[in-house]
């Protein structure tokens, strides 16, 4: 890869991961237990796991490189110092070659003896051509080790050069890891601080929904004892004579105060506080298209199960195809139902059994499939803290609790 590339490729990554570090993706269904923020940061995680692995193998790469090239420069090196090594012994030869040839042609008495030591004229000459020769071969053997070794040291600044771009890249290509890295760490961190503070949310929603009933059923309860207190001290004044089969013939259809601690529900109803024995959140994630027919079949039986004996009654299988085609959890809808209108038998409007705006509808079927749109649409499909405070504001921690309550029954 060339260094251009190289480059864009480093800009492609740090801009992934500042994008992960300072925006949200698109809107996503939340799972049961997350809000869509968290499930976005943590799919943004996972995405990071892809950028890194890149990075890993552009490292990886860039290193293998820089290995090679360290290869080939120790190679030629030691080939160079292997000619270097052969090149003065060479040129001493040369050298002495050229010396003696010199000598004898410019001693008389070199040629005389050379002249005397051959059988003719010819024999001279050969033998001259031949001491020549020598002293070519030699001149030649000097000038190829000679290219060679210049040869063999421009390659040395090539690959010189080229190591020093490997370098490069593979220090970028670290870098670049390190930072993909780091962005996940972050992504992760961010996630799991919003999981751990929405989950302490939904304890606090939770125990403000216990306190509050707790606190009117002991002022119920109160003012049932002072009731019956008064009640009886003026029974004692009055009919202090009055046979004890009358009195107790009176106390049993004397009304019974209700102790029980009730919120008013956004559709103006009445509803009483429900804690639920699980505080953690909803345990079940929204359907989807995916949703096997079987597991919307088992879904129906457990909603119908669950509306039995209401107006409502028989709509199970209408509420889970709904959840299927919308994406939501099956059970937000019917616990709704229950907590609004005590399942559709009290309604404010016809057939909105879910306090709903100022919505009607001519039957149950096209009232569930709205109802159960809307939830998708605005409401993530499922049961949060952060939805619960938009649908039934003045008493939202009560309804959060009460409809997680009759959603974990189901």
């Amino acid at each position: 890869m060339s260094s251009a590339g190289f480059a864009k490729r480093n800009v492609a990554i740090a801009c992934s991961v500042a994008l992960g570090l300072t925006g949200l993706m698109g809107p996503a269904t939340a799972s049961a237990q997350e809000s869509s923020e968290v499930t976005n940061l943590r799919k943004q995680a996972e995405e990071m796991t892809g950028k890194i692995e890149e990075a890993t193998a552009t490292y990886q790469s860039a290193a293998a490189a820089v290995s090679e090239l360290e290869g080939q420069i120790a190679e030629n090196e030691a080939r160079t110092a292997e000619i270097e090594e052969k090149l003065p012994e060479q040129r001493a030869r040369t050298a002495i070659s050229i010396k003696n040839l010199y000598l004898l042609q410019q001693s008389s008495a070199g040629l005389i003896d050379l002249i005397l030591s051959s059988n003719s004229f010819n024999d001279f000459i050969t033998t001259l051509q031949y001491i020549d020769t020598i002293q070519q071969r030699n001149n030649d053997e000097v000038a190829q080790l000679a290219s060679m070794d210049n040869e063999l040291k421009q390659t040395q600044a090539e690959l010189s050069k080229e190591y020093e771009v490997a370098e490069q890249k593979q220090s970028e290509a670290l870098s670049a890891l390190e930072e993909a890295r780091a962005a996940k760490r972050a992504l992760q961190q961010r996630a799991e601080a919003i999981a751990q503070a929405e989950a302490k949310a939904r304890e606090e929603a939770i125990a403000a929904a216990q306190a509050a009933k707790e606190a009117k059923e002991k002022e119920a309860r109160e003012a049932a004892e002072r009731e019956k207190a008064n009640k009886a001290a003026e029974e004692a004044k009055q009919k202090e004579q009055q046979e004890q089969e009358q009195q107790q013939e009176e106390q049993h259809e004397e009304p019974q105060e209700s102790s029980e601690a009730t919120f008013t529900t956004s559709s103006g109803n009445t509803a009483p506080i429900e804690v639920p024995t699980e505080t953690t959140s909803v345990s079940t994630e929204p359907m989807t298209s995916n949703t096997t027919s079987e597991e919307t079949s088992s879904w129906a039986a457990r909603i119908d199960a669950y509306l039995a004996g209401s107006p409502l009654a028989g709509y199970g299988s209408t509420f889970a195809k709904a959840a299927a085609q919308y994406g939501v959890d099956p059970r937000f809808s019917p616990a709704i139902s229950c907590i609004e209108s005590s399942k559709g038998a009290i309604c404010f409007l016809p057939h909105n059994a879910w306090g709903w705006g100022s919505s009607s509808w001519p039957d149950w079927e096209s009232a569930i499939y709205d109802h159960v749109a809307g939830l998708a649409s605005g409401y993530d499909g499922t049961l949060t803290l952060e939805g619960a405070m938009r649908y039934c504001p003045p008493t939202y921690q009560e309804w959060y609790s009460s409809v997680l309550s009759e959603m974990n029954s189901i």
